[in-house]
């Protein structure tokens, strides 16, 4: 997963911004040029993938040579300026003699890898850098089929639905209005309730300041782990709400034939007021591949492989599935995986056999909800272990639930 940085205001990045009006300039500096670090191995990443499938770069490094400063010596000169300013505040506040430079500290490092109030310093900075990341987070996580809403602290969000159903207008007589079946136009309310998530990960003190450990790679982490938890909730409301035949009633869940997509599409077009070519469908990559001429049409079988023979296959072959099918544009999810599965199964979190078809106006069928004002909160706190780790704890406060309000069609793949 690579998290896109085009939706992050630019004012994130500049440390004469309001933000840190009451923020001491070395501190805003050294955020600032964490977020950089950040975007950068964010940024690289995303284009290293994209010249894979000889697509342009949409990102434009500012760590270069033409630049000056290349990122292997932005980092290491960020990462000194982090923990020598730790040190510097916390010598300032217990007394002690604060090192000169980053080799005084590198003599004295050992005092302040146990110290709690040091260690505190940097969870702030930390804390400070992946904070403004979080809504691009949430943005690249959620796509097409989930809402994010913010919830205010310690306070219930309420979802008003509204009724998808419509004035109905029949054959009447002048005198006899009133005794026509009335349609009933109520909404209906859904609740958010943020709850604590937290993650805990360690780190080894030494490998932090002896080697020129990647800051970028580790505020990314940050990021990578609340987009795993989040599309975790938001795909668990999903397959919930896709189960639930009040949510998805049976005329609206398919097996994947051409025509069953072309009445998948028509029924959701119709169901919430739009057009045929008003919807779309999203699904893990996997399950987008699998959209490709089957069954019976017009009582002869579709043949496949003259379909793939023709210009069809190319695009196919090219990016895995279609652009569009059926008249419907096909949108992937971002895939996501099972946390602690990455060295061993693989696991995904999108479902693999499930298409969604869904309106792009109207309701998403899954609602996010990220408290307000709820900062992300990361603490640092010494193991008093042999080869010296340092425990890192990260909390958010999020819900997700299945909505469903505007009417959708699952097709298994």
């Amino acid at each position: 997963m690579v998290i896109k940085f085009n939706s992050i205001d630019s004012s994130v990045f500049n440390a004469n911004a309001p933000e840190f009006t009451n923020v001491e300039k070395e501190r805003a500096n050294i955020v600032t040029c964490g977020r950089l670090l950040m975007q950068e191995y964010g940024g690289k990443a995303n284009d290293n993938m994209r010249a894979l499938r000889n697509l342009s770069a949409e990102y434009t490094p500012q760590l270069t040579a033409q630049t000056g400063m290349s990122y292997a010596d932005f980092n290491r000169k960020t990462k000194e300026k982090m923990l020598l300013y730790a040190a510097k505040r916390y010598c300032a506040v217990s007394g002690e003699v604060a090192p000169v430079d980053y080799a005084d500290f590198m003599k004295k490092q050992q005092r302040f890898m146990t110290q709690k109030s040091f260690l505190h310093l940097l969870s702030g900075i930390v804390r400070d850098v992946i904070s403004p990341v979080l809504p691009a987070t949430m943005s690249n996580a959620m796509s097409w089929f989930a809402e994010t809403v913010s919830v205010p602290l310690g306070k219930t969000y309420e979802l008003d639905v509204a009724s998808n159903d419509i004035f109905v207008f029949e054959d009447d007589s002048w005198g006899a209005s009133r005794s026509k079946p009335s349609n009933y136009l109520y909404s209906k309310p859904l609740t958010l309730n943020p709850t604590l998530r937290t993650a805990k990960a360690t780190i080894k003190w030494y490998q932090l300041v002896g080697n020129d450990a990647d800051l970028g790679r580790f505020f990314n982490s940050f990021a990578v782990g609340m987009y795993s938890k989040i599309m975790a909730l938001a795909m668990k409301a999903l397959v919930a709400g896709t189960a639930n035949t009040n949510l998805v009633p049976t005329n609206l869940q398919f097996t994947n034939e051409s025509k069953n997509w072309v009445t998948a599409a028509k029924r959701v077009a119709m169901a919430n007021n739009t057009s045929y070519r008003g919807c779309i469908a999203v699904g893990d990559p996997s399950a987008l591949t699998k959209a490709l001429p089957s069954g019976n049409v017009n009582a002869s079988t579709v043949n496949l492989d003259a379909a793939l023979a023709t210009m069809l296959g190319i695009e196919w072959a090219r990016y895995g599935y279609l652009g569009e099918y059926m008249g419907v544009n096909l949108m992937p999810l971002e895939p996501a995986l099972v946390p602690g599965t990455q060295n061993t199964t693989l696991t995904s979190l999108v479902p693999e056999d499930k298409i969604w078809i869904m309106a792009t106006a109207g309701y998403r069928p899954v609602y996010v909800g990220l408290e307000d004002g709820g900062e992300i909160q990361v603490e640092l706190s010494p193991s008093q272990t042999a080869d010296m780790t340092i425990d890192i704890i990260t909390s958010i406060s999020v819900d997700a639930i299945p909505a469903f309000a505007s009417k959708v069609a699952v097709i298994t793949a």
